[in-house]
């Protein structure tokens, strides 16, 4: 084998070489970005489920207080159902 044959075998081992020694660290780069990309994403699931609870947490109260204040105002309705018919006078014609 030739001086020549060697130098060119050579230089072609070298640069299958170095594009396969990159390839494995755009590989290893690759890896690497997407399970940071992953690890973001299972974060933000996390929020948002906190979130939600939180969310659902307060409406069960808003539910609870507004039903407070629907019986409330159910009481009031009844005061003043009785107010109108022992105070007011009954109009003439009237059946009751």
């Amino acid at each position: 084998m030739s001086t020549d044959t060697k130098w060119i075998v050579g230089t072609g081992i070298g640069i299958v070489v170095a594009m396969l020694t990159t390839g494995v660290g755009l590989a290893a780069l690759m890896v690497s970005l997407i399970a940071g990309v992953n690890g973001r994403t299972d974060d933000v699931r996390g929020e948002l489920r906190e979130f939600r609870t939180e969310v659902n947490g307060r409406m069960e109260g808003f539910d609870t207080r507004l039903r407070d204040v629907e019986i409330a105002f159910g009481k009031v309705d009844q005061r003043l159902l009785l107010i109108e018919r022992f105070v007011l006078p009954t109009p003439e014609g009237s059946s009751q």
